[in-house]
């Protein structure tokens, strides 16, 4: 277990046992996306979650120093494109793992407006088109709570996951 700083090398190990814990809790990858044109940004995410049903509402946490913050921010909406098992290239891609960057990073795909303007990827497992109705600054990163205006559903079977540095699919597992 963690305590804190080691007194003898003056350094906190509690961020990098942070990340190196983060990497082992599953998730559902998504392309958190804003913007229109030019000025459309985008990252991927995992840092997503369900807040609400009364309203629909997500809730997404971006790193302020990045253009998809602003992106954010300058439009008041975002898209939760949840990937299917088949867009491993599409995350890495958002992830800055292709050298792409800014708009370059939406060139290869296919995009659609929903409600709110924000891009929503074509294939993706499911879009969730909001509109900003929060936000909250805590450390590096806003907490944007997002109220869905309109919600597209792919055909894919499957979503991509993220666990320990490497990509998943449920496609081929069987239910406990």
């Amino acid at each position: 277990m963690t305590q804190g700083p080691d007194p003898t090398h003056g350094t906190d190990p509690l961020p990098d046992d942070f990340r190196a814990a983060m990497r082992l809790l599953a998730a559902t990858v998504t392309i958190i996306t804003a913007g229109e044109g030019p000025a459309r940004r985008g990252l991927t995410a995992t840092a997503v979650c369900s807040m609400s049903v009364t309203p629909p509402s997500m809730l997404v946490c971006v790193n302020r120093g990045g253009a998809a913050h602003r992106a954010i921010s300058d439009a008041g909406s975002f898209c939760v494109n949840i990937l299917a098992d088949d867009q491993r290239e599409v995350a890495q891609r958002f992830a800055g793992q292709t050298g792409d960057q800014g708009e370059d990073k939406f060139a290869p795909h296919g995009w659609t407006h929903l409600a709110t303007g924000a891009p929503a990827l074509d294939g993706a497992l499911v879009n969730l088109d909001c509109q900003i109705a929060g936000a909250t600054e805590t450390g590096s990163h806003s907490i944007f709570i997002g109220e869905v205006r309109a919600i597209r559903f792919g055909t894919a079977p499957s979503p991509l996951l993220h666990f320990n540095r490497s990509f998943f699919t449920l496609a081929h597992t069987t239910a406990l």
